[in-house]
């Protein structure tokens, strides 16, 4: 092969583009709270702020200084052509989308949209056409360095290590990342070429590179055990296949690595085999946390009843649906709504959880078609190098091809954030690199300098961009993402006005934001309500508003008018207007449900909430009607049982009541944090007997809350049982000294 220099003359913005690089595969270790909360949010506004510069240097360069750029020449390379059309199909996709400016922008939840999509596939270019030989290997090292501070930071989290810096991880450690599942696949980018360079090191005759290769071996160990201590079933399928792929395809014809293979089957079987026959195990396993973490993901009942397997049912109708464009990035949820059922369970699902079925989703089967394609391709043009090289040469081949195998392997049962795309674009712009064969030096095209009218009109305009860009579409959008995160931190403490305070300044930053902050908005109004039960009504009032302005943006996102009508419902509940406006509040909830179960017509939490609005009005004969329309959706829904047999408690069922209770908890619905709708309608009716049960389970649970022994002892009182009703409220002094005067003026009451 001939040499692969295209840097013949000398790039005097390289260092640049070189720091730029640098600072987009450090992102994945980047997190510093509030500004880079969601964990991708403050990723990805970084990544596209560097993104833009180095893009607006590129485009100068390409005017003005074309021979220092020495393009080369990728009219025949088809990677290049894959990463263009699928740029192309995703960005036509976005446009006739059903709801293009959700596409190209999307949240700081997913951190996604064409906008950051198109420049990780910009990146993948950028930093092939620019970048030096020798560069490869300093990126490469830099990300496993990366890698490694992620991996620390996991096992730190994991084991609840240096407690003062680090939030201990709560089962599985997400690290820098966000998402297990995303840490473990963000790692099986790294862990097959630090494997592969570390064999080569050590095979390497230059003893001088030691700290090289122990540099090499602890990162390959550090990257397997923080796998492991991910619990991703999809990361531990990836790497066992990719483990696999990279011993049978290894370089030199070696025995032993065939048996190693069927050694690797063989133990995966004993330990599926073990671990779901075994009830008790050994001490020194039932004390290793490793092992419990993989064991605990190696249940076969848990991997059958995973409800990926049936949400992609909802998936795959959704995108047949579109199949020509899809439903546009960012969208995938319009289309899985409309087909979402109830066994799915009671979660609402952005993602598919499979890439197939999110790219087809996304931008159509075409685009699933150049997606694969490109996978192919590069997997194919590295087998073409490896047999025009050295045993130890095809290492770094062998290890891209099986990067690219067990990510697209784990990324069946996962998604994709800013870590995995970058590496993932990254590892495409290495394999250009390795594969692209270049024209001789005279062949090389040099491009002369030219004065032409247009360039210093281009420049300006793309200057101007520029500045817009990272004012409209970074800043702001980034102030009012760190304003809602400090709003979040004071409704934590209970100072919501302080809170809402701080919203309401947000939303006057207008940006692509704008129903992001509205729901946030609306989780705020929710946990202050919580505190703050007597400021219900205004709390729905402001809900309202905010919901309005947001389906004016978002008509298609059924849980906004669901919030719509639960809010409305609340104004029903609270406001003291009279009958007629009521009726016609009532109208206006009913035309939100609507609309949301023609956008959603599976989901029984509708149902559920329509049913919430006939008990505000008290029509209970239809609360029954609609449950069995509930429960027929889906039997395993507790909640419809739960609020049907609230409205037996109005009409005085209590049998039939208690028997929908038993059937709502024996499906896991939380009856604890629901057991105020049941005293409402119990205290409505005057069923003292009922009440005592509820709050002599409550405290039971909950013998600290002061409220319910206050409320235990005035249903004691009703009930003339006066004994109880003292020693409740004693109970409740001892808990709340400072209403010593108010259990006085209570117990002057008791004979």
């Amino acid at each position: 092969m001939k040499s692969n220099n295209k840097n013949l003359t000398q790039n005097r913005w390289h260092w640049l583009y070189k720091t730029g690089f640098f600072i987009i595969l450090a992102l994945p270790f980047l997190t510093w709270s509030p500004w880079f909360y969601p964990p991708d949010w403050g990723k990805a506004i970084v990544f596209r702020s560097v993104m833009a510069i180095l893009l607006f240097l590129f485009l100068y360069q390409f005017l003005y200084q074309k021979d220092e750029l020495n393009l080369p020449n990728i009219r025949k390379n088809k990677i290049a052509w894959g990463l263009a059309g699928l740029f192309l199909i995703y960005f036509v996709s976005s446009i006739f989308s059903v709801d293009p400016y959700f596409s190209f922008w999307g949240s700081p939840l997913r951190s996604g949209g064409f906008i950051n999509f198109g420049l990780y596939i910009l990146f993948a270019f950028l930093i092939f056409f620019v970048s030096k030989k020798e560069d490869w290997k300093k990126y490469i090292n830099w990300s496993i360095f990366v890698g490694i501070l992620v991996s620390l930071v996991a096992i730190i989290q994991y084991y609840g290590l240096l407690s003062t810096i680090f939030v201990k991880a709560v089962g599985r450690p997400s690290s820098t990342i966000g998402n297990p599942i995303f840490l473990g696949v963000y790692l099986l980018f790294l862990f097959f070429i630090t494997l592969a360079l570390s064999i080569k090191e050590y095979s390497s005759e230059h003893k001088q590179q030691k700290y090289l290769r122990l540099f090499y071996i602890f990162s390959v160990l550090l990257f397997f055990i923080t796998i492991l201590i991910t619990s991703s079933r999809a990361c531990y399928v990836g790497i066992v296949v990719g483990l696999i792929y990279f011993l049978l395809f290894y370089p030199k014809k070696i025995a032993s690595l065939k048996i190693l293979v069927v050694a690797i089957l063989i133990f995966i079987a004993g330990f599926v085999t073990y671990s779901n026959t075994i009830n008790k195990y050994p001490q020194f396993l039932e004390d290793n946390k490793i092992f419990q973490s993989v064991n605990s993901r190696a249940s076969i009942n848990a991997v059958l009843n995973d409800a990926r397997f049936i949400a992609w049912k909802a998936g795959a109708a959704a995108a047949l649906d579109k199949p020509v464009l899809g439903w546009g990035i960012e969208n995938f949820y319009v289309g899985f709504d409309k087909h979402f059922f109830s066994e799915i369970g009671a979660e609402w699902w952005d993602r598919a959880h499979n890439i197939f079925i999110q790219t087809a989703g996304d931008a159509g089967l075409p685009a699933l078609v150049i997606y694969l394609s490109i996978f192919i391709v590069a997997i194919w043009q590295l087998q073409k190098i490896k047999k025009n090289k050295e045993s130890n040469e095809n290492l770094i081949p062998l290890a891209i091809q099986t990067t690219l195998i067990a990510y697209l392997v784990a990324n069946i049962f996962s998604i994709d954030c800013v870590p995995t795309f970058i590496l993932f674009f990254f590892f495409i712009a290495y394999t250009m690199h390795l594969t692209y064969i270049p024209l001789d030096e005279e062949q090389n095209k040099k491009w002369p300098g030219s004065v032409s009218w247009y360039k210093p009109i281009i420049i300006f305009v793309a200057g101007l961009l520029l500045i817009i860009f990272l004012w409209q579409y970074t800043f702001i959008p980034f102030y009012v993402r760190e304003q809602i995160t400090e709003a979040d931190s004071l409704t934590e403490q209970k100072q919501c006005d302080e809170s809402l305070s701080i919203l309401d300044k947000a939303l006057e930053n207008h940006s692509f934001l704008d129903v992001y902050a509205r729901l946030r908005y609306i989780n705020t109004l929710s946990e202050c309500t919580g505190y703050y039960p007597e400021n219900n009504l205004k709390y729905a009032k402001k809900g309202i508003v905010l919901m309005k302005e947001a389906v004016k943006i978002q008509p298609l996102y059924s849980r906004l008018w669901l919030f719509l009508g639960g809010f409305t419902t609340s104004i029903i509940d609270s406001s003291e207007t009279d009958q007629e406006t009521k009726n016609n509040l009532a109208k206006e909830a009913v035309g939100y449900f609507d609309k949301a179960e023609q956008l959603t017509p599976g989901h029984q939490l509708i149902i559920v909430k329509r049913m919430m609005l006939n008990l505000t009005l008290g029509d209970y004969q239809e609360v029954l009607k609609q449950s069995e329309k509930c429960i027929s959706l889906g039997e395993s829904y507790g909640e419809c049982y739960w609020t049907k047999a609230i409205a037996l408690i109005y009409l005085n069922q209590n049998e039939e009541a208690d028997k929908n209770f038993e059937l709502a908890t024996a499906k896991f619905f939380p009856a604890t944090e629901n057991y105020y709708q049941a005293v409402r309608a119990y205290l409505t009716v005057g069923n003292y007997e009922k009440l005592i049960n509820i709050y002599e389970t409550l405290i039971k649970l909950h013998p600290e809350i002061a409220d319910y022994h206050s409320s235990l002892a005035f249903t004691y009182y009703q009930l003339k049982e006066y004994d109880k009703a003292r020693e409740e409220a004693l109970n409740f002094a001892k808990l709340m000294p400072e209403a010593q005067n108010e259990v006085d003026e209570f117990l002057k009451l008791l004979p």
